[in-house]
C-alpha cells in the first residue's frame, strides 16, 4: 500500500477541507494517507511514497509555517525519492484564467526562488465565508460586501457563503497525485 503525506497550513479553514478533499480520494484509491495540520504538529518528512503540501493565501503570502517549513527541509524537497506535489486555496483563482494566473504567482515563481521543483501542482479557489460564526474579522466582511469583490462566476452556496473552488479540478488534481505514484 503507497503512503502518502498531505501536510497543510490553513487560516480560515478551506485548505483543510481541500485537504480532507484529497485524502478521501486517495484513500478511496488503497492509499494510506497522514493528514497534518501543520498548525498542531511538526511531521517528519519520514517513509511516504508522496508528499502533498497545501497553503492558503492571505494578502499574497503562503502560511508562515508551512513557508518555514519548506525551507527547513528544503535539502529533504530536493533530493526527494517520492513524488512531491504543492496545492494553495485562494479567492483569486475563481475561473480557469485566474487559476493558471494564481498558480504562476504563487507556486511556480515562489518554488523558483526557493529553489525547488515540485511534481505536480495546482491553485484552488478559496471559500468565502460571511456567517456571524466566520473567523474573518467584521472589517474583512464588510470590505467584501460593500463591492470590492466582484462575484462573476462564483458558486453561491447560500446567502452568506460563496465556494469558489472547482470540486472536479480537485479531483482531477488528486486522481493524478495518484498514477504518479
Amino acid at each position: 500500500m503507497k503512503r502518502v503525506l498531505i501536510l497543510y497550513g490553513t487560516r480560515f479553514g478551506t485548505t483543510k477541507d481541500t485537504s480532507e478533499k484529497i485524502r478521501d480520494i486517495l484513500e478511496a484509491k488503497e492509499i494510506k494517507v497522514t493528514l497534518v495540520n501543520i498548525e498542531e504538529e511538526q511531521p517528519s518528512l519520514g517513509n511516504f511514497e508522496g508528499i502533498l503540501i497545501g497553503t492558503g493565501i492571505r494578502i499574497s503570502l503562503w502560511t508562515k509555517k508551512i513557508k518555514k517549513f519548506i525551507k527547513k527541509y528544503k535539502k529533504d524537497l530536493e533530493k526527494r525519492n517520492f513524488i512531491f506535489g504543492f496545492f494553495l486555496c485562494c479567492g483569486t483563482a475563481s475561473t480557469k484564467e485566474k487559476i493558471k494566473e494564481a498558480k504562476t504567482k504563487y507556486i511556480d515563481n515562489r518554488m523558483q526562488k526557493i529553489g525547488l521543483t515540485y511534481d505536480i501542482a495546482d491553485a484552488f479557489g478559496g471559500i468565502y465565508d460571511f456567517s456571524e460564526t466566520s473567523p474573518w474579522s467584521k472589517m474583512t466582511k464588510k470590505m467584501f460586501k460593500s463591492g470590492l469583490i466582484n462575484d462573476e462566476g462564483w458558486v453561491r452556496v447560500d446567502e452568506i457563503l460563496y465556494d469558489l473552488r472547482d470540486l472536479d479540478q480537485i479531483q482531477a488534481f488528486a486522481e493524478e497525485f495518484s498514477s504518479l505514484l
